[in-house]
């Protein structure tokens, strides 16, 4: 009977070990900069949106969807610091020289600009604080610091998809269109990527040189890196009035969407595809009823473009990665705009390699799927 009193009293307090809140500490090192909203161009509401600081507001508005939600639905307990960073580096050594404040700190979030993130890291490694940077594109921060976190993928997982897509239909060589002595960074991740990995490829600065390689029946990969309206407009009528279409996987720059040259069904007849670091799928439950509850609060939408989805994904992911103890492996968070999987750098943080790869179908923009 004392045995199995006992055993009965073990449950119980594992019970209730287990129904205590756990507490977190995270701070915020966004960059506000409110002092830019004052800025001479800034004479009509639209023009906020050129303002990056103000345009970061709408991050930390969908970060703090998220903590609200945790802190309802997980019963955390959660201590939010938030201070305005931007590239004041004394500002920051002043915050992060608090050793009080940092041995408390559970994770922190920013800064969102090179050289103070790179303080930062610092910081974080000396502490042991998993450092999150949403935006950047720098590999260096990662290297020898385990408690970096890199959300945006490396430009060479864009040529690594390509090849794979292109061995799936034998759809060699991949043809580059673009200036060879280009100091363009994605198409020489694009070369480089290629002569290491023995990929089969031409490049060319002729638009008829595109078409007249493209031959009836086969399929082809041609990825452009010009983002000038008039070469633009060449390459596309070229394709489309030579009937060069049909097998044809066209990847383009994303900033070729925001172009006011062309509308949504033109490219769709090109077979337009292109690389973006977030991609939303509004017609989801989950993003209806964030769009609402979003808007219900602040009286704006949440957009890609004010980083409102950003926001909330970075803040709902990390901290559920603090709950699972700080294992990428166990999170179970389905984000609305980004796609994460870590990969750890040899002796160094970790990346994000999972890349989006989006295609115009049907006046759509929708997930590539090969």
């Amino acid at each position: 009977m004392r045995k199995f009193s006992l055993l009965i009293l073990a449950v119980c307090m594992a019970c209730i070990a287990f129904a205590v809140p756990k507490d977190f500490k995270v701070l915020y090192l966004i960059p506000f900069d409110s002092e830019s909203y004052e800025s001479p161009f800034v004479k009509e509401c639209e023009d906020m949106d050129r303002v990056m600081s103000y345009r970061l507001m709408g991050f930390w508005n969908g970060s703090q969807m998220a903590l609200e939600e945790l802190s309802e639905d997980r019963n955390f307990r959660l201590d939010v610091i938030v201070r305005d960073i931007s590239n004041d580096e004394r500002k920051l050594r002043n915050i992060l020289d608090d050793s009080e404040l940092m041995s408390d700190v559970d994770l922190i979030i920013g800064p969102f600009f090179g050289k103070p993130f790179e303080i930062a890291a610092e910081y974080a490694k000396r502490y042991q604080i998993p450092i999150v940077n949403p935006f950047t594109n720098r590999q260096d921060f990662l290297t020898d610091n385990e408690y970096v976190y890199k959300l945006t993928p490396p430009l060479s997982a864009r040529p690594a998809m390509i090849s794979f897509m292109a061995q799936q239909e034998n759809a060699f060589p991949i043809i580059l269109y673009g200036d060879s002595a280009s100091s363009d960074k994605e198409m020489n991740a694009f070369v480089r990527y290629f002569q290491e990995n023995g990929i089969a490829y031409e490049v060319t600065s002729s638009a008829s040189t595109v078409t007249s390689m493209l031959t009836s029946g086969k399929r082809h990969f041609v990825v452009t890196f010009y983002d000038n309206p008039a070469r633009n407009l060449i390459i596309s009528r070229n394709l489309i009035y030579g009937k060069k279409t049909d097998n044809l996987t066209f990847v383009v720059p994303e900033s070729w969407l925001d172009s006011k040259t062309y509308d949504i069904e033109y490219y769709s007849k090109l077979n337009l595809h292109f690389f973006s670091n977030y991609y939303v799928d509004y017609d989801a439950e989950s993003t209806k009823t964030f769009v609402y509850d979003y808007t219900q609060r602040f009286g704006v939408p949440p957009t890609v473009q004010n980083f409102a989805f950003q926001g909330y994904d970075v803040t709902r992911y990390f901290l559920e990665f603090l709950n699972a103890e700080n294992d990428v492996d166990r999170v179970k968070v389905t984000p609305i705009s980004f796609q994460f999987s870590f990969d750890k750098v040899p002796g160094g943080g970790f990346e994000n390699v999972n890349v989006q790869f989006l295609e115009v179908k049907d006046n759509e923009i929708v997930p590539s799927i090969y």
